[in-house]
């Protein structure tokens, strides 16, 4: 990295972007592991590589295509998110653009869900935040929390309802929850080998040809 000049999140695309350009290593590596283990690619956090570059999804897709893999995106946020409106409103924006971005199927999760009161009280129950209900109620309450009172000018109060709508019109976004003292990983790997399991044979073929 002080070789490059670069910072943390920038030696990460750097490394990505190498990892891309020397694919065929990586495939080498899969290789023995294909016909009967589970693959698991515990990616970085940063935004940077699944929003703002392609070298992370030009890598899953190298690998879908060349080794006719059917993976599933597992997206983690945590949980403590909820109890501030606008990082929550952040959060759901992230994750529909990485659903958009990386094309797959995809669960999102709010994780560390037992850690939440630590935070303070949520403004509604659970159920809103998992199942992303009618973020009107959200906005109101946006603009009578304190922490969010930046949200309340004219014009960032547009803002957000602009992005609500963006939220609400797609109507992709929900989550599973994550509590590892409840045992939910189990769940969770469930739902994630459903949805590769039935991802039909046409959707799966158009999504390599896209890959072309």
């Amino acid at each position: 990295m002080s070789e490059h000049s670069l910072g943390p999140n920038g030696g990460l695309v750097y490394c990505m972007d190498y990892l891309e350009k020397n694919i065929d290593w990586l495939e080498e590596k899969l290789k023995p592991f294909i016909e009967d283990h589970y693959l698991l690619f515990d990616f970085p956090g940063q935004v940077e590589l699944f929003f703002l570059h392609s070298n992370a999804r030009s890598v899953i897709n190298k690998l879908i295509k060349k080794m006719d893999l059917r993976l599933t995106a597992v997206h983690l946020i945590d949980a403590h998110l909820c109890c501030d409106p606008g990082k929550y409103v952040s959060a759901l924006l992230l994750s529909l653009s990485t659903m958009l971005h990386l094309e797959l199927p995809h669960i999102n999760v709010l994780s560390k869900i037992d850690l939440i009161e630590n935070y303070g009280n949520l403004a509604f129950n659970l159920d809103f935040y998992t199942d992303v209900q009618d973020l009107s109620y959200l906005q109101y309450h946006l603009e009578q929390d304190p922490r969010s009172a930046k949200y309340s000018e004219p014009a960032n109060r547009k803002l957000t309802k602009e992005l609500c709508d963006v939220i609400d019109d797609f109507g992709l976004v929900n989550f599973s929850t994550l509590d590892i003292q409840m045992h939910t990983i189990k769940p969770l790997a469930f739902t994630a080998e459903v949805q590769e399991k039935y991802m039909k044979d046409d959707e799966f073929a158009q999504l390599t040809s896209r890959m072309q």
